[in-house]
């Protein structure tokens, strides 16, 4: 991995370095990062899952962002898409993780509009914490074991994100990471609740519908600059925005 912005140079430690940055947490909610890769075209899935644009940079980039949040924050389709499973505790995060206080792992919490999830998901089972169901609406009689649940409602029938942030900021969480899809990074958007973007650009071109990183949402221009540019073997770019 190579920098190229602010200072051009070796990336040694990859974790070390995205570790190394100042993030302070607001008051009332955990700094939300949010991590989402896609190809020159802007296509943030192939067939529905987004593997095969990664390179072996993206996934370094991908587990050291995840061995350093409290929070796994995604869509309970995309986790469903992309066959998640519990985050599990990384050897290399383990020092960094005591230091600041930090439990193991982070906990798997999903956003549902309606609560529905089919009851072979591989995140219901394993090592950690049950994944935390965020819906928006009453729950269906059946829910699977192996997962707690929040209702969390906004006034537009969808999931009120700043009270669940608030409510993962309460329960003692600094950092959230936030896995997509479109609809829940777009909402975020559109809401100002993403304090840090990582974007991973893809040395391929895929065509198809699957593009936007933001969804199909209404259009909302919010300004952001560089914080960091890696390039790594593959000639895939990692971006780094934050707030002004």
């Amino acid at each position: 991995m190579h920098q190229l912005v602010p200072e051009p140079g070796p990336v040694l430690d990859v974790l070390a370095s995205l570790a190394d940055d100042n993030r302070p947490v607001p008051a009332h909610r955990p700094w939300v990062m949010a991590n989402m890769v896609m190809s020159i075209d802007g296509a943030f899935a192939v067939d529905g899952r987004s593997g095969a644009l990664g390179t072996p940079g993206d996934r370094t980039v991908f587990h050291s962002l995840r061995a350093l949040a409290d929070v796994i924050l995604v869509g309970a389709g995309t986790a469903r898409d992309e066959h998640y499973r519990r985050p599990v505790a990384a050897a290399d995060a383990a020092a960094i993780r005591s230091e600041r206080g930090q439990e193991p792992a982070a906990r798997l919490v999903l956003v549902s509009r309606r609560g529905l999830i089919p009851d072979d998901q591989p995140f219901l089972t394993g090592d950690g914490p049950d994944p935390l169901l965020v819906h928006a609406q009453p729950l269906p009689a059946v829910v699977p074991a192996g997962v707690d649940t929040l209702e969390c409602p906004d006034a537009a029938g969808g999931v009120d994100l700043p009270g669940l942030l608030g409510h993962l900021r309460s329960d003692g969480a600094q950092l959230v990471l936030c896995e997509g899809g479109p609809g829940l990074l777009g909402e975020l958007h559109r809401q100002d609740l993403v304090d840090e973007l990582f974007v991973t650009v893809s040395p391929r071109l895929v065509g198809g519908r699957s593009v936007g990183l933001l969804g199909s949402g209404p259009a909302l221009l919010r300004a952001r600059r560089l914080h960091r540019l890696w390039r790594d073997e593959k000639d895939a770019l990692f971006s780094t925005y934050r707030r002004p």
